[in-house]
């Protein structure tokens, strides 16, 4: 099995979700030998976290507190441990993690101040492994639909291994929920950016069909996602800053 897949507990360490405890309802099978679903449904209302074709579930890495949830998903050949396994085209770490339930605010609701906020000590903050906004570049936001997507350089000496710097991530609404979606490069990978930004992008539409009753299809996205929009300029009026009530709530 690849050193990356290996190491996945101190990813769900390093971003900060490791106290989540209890298990996790899985869709496309269960845990026994080799088998790697392919969906996990996890909270109290049933959320389905799932991700591009050749990606799966690492159930060892997957936590589950019913109130919220942290999902790890990665090459489906390696956490399998089977050649014939699929395999996605993108070397990728995905992560899923889910919010709490309920108000205040919500992410489309709140879209055209996100940008001024990931630029604050406070967003750059929560962009940090090691919650240190020194770490942390802001490469780029970009808005689709009411998705926001970051592209950012986490430079902290954190338990985590095997993936890079760069990471590209989606913050949106699920239901009542928050969903922290991320594409993580595994070390040497070079890939483009668009490549991980059409990973993310496809991420996020298998995402939102999983969850809206739709027929879902994990066709590989390079050629196929589209591509976010720049965020617009932030808001020069006087009001707060950022919903600090949502802000509490991507914590979670």
């Amino acid at each position: 099995m690849s050193t990356w897949t290996s190491k996945t507990l101190l990813l769900v360490a390093a971003l900060g979700l490791g106290g989540c405890g209890g298990g996790v309802g899985l869709g496309g099978g269960g845990f026994g030998g080799n088998a790697a679903p392919r969906a996990a449904t996890v909270t109290a209302d049933a959320i389905v976290v799932t991700g591009p074709e050749g990606y799966c579930v690492d159930p060892t890495s997957t936590r589950d507190a019913g109130d919220t949830a942290f999902v790890l998903l990665g090459n489906c050949a390696a956490i399998r441990n089977s050649r014939r396994a699929a395999q996605p085209q993108v070397p990728s770490v995905l992560t899923a993690a889910i919010s709490g339930p309920g108000q205040p605010g919500r992410i489309g609701n709140n879209l055209s101040d996100m940008d001024a906020f990931f630029r604050s000590e406070s967003g750059l903050t929560l962009l940090s492994r090691s919650q240190d906004a020194s770490t942390v570049t802001l490469l780029d936001t970009a808005i689709e639909g009411d998705v926001f997507y970051v592209h950012a350089r986490d430079t902290s000496e954190g338990p985590i291994d095997g993936v890079q710097d760069e990471y590209w991530r989606a913050y949106m609404d699920v239901g009542s929920r928050i969903a922290t979606l991320s594409v993580l490069g595994v070390e040497g990978h070079s890939l483009s950016a668009a490549q991980n930004q059409a990973t993310l992008a496809r991420f996020v539409q298998v995402m939102l069909a999983a969850n809206s009753g739709a027929p879902v299809s994990t066709a590989d996205p390079v050629q196929t996602a589209p591509a976010p929009q720049p965020s617009p300029a932030p808001s020069t009026t006087t009001r707060p800053l950022f919903n600090i009530g949502l802000f509490r709530r991507i914590l979670g």
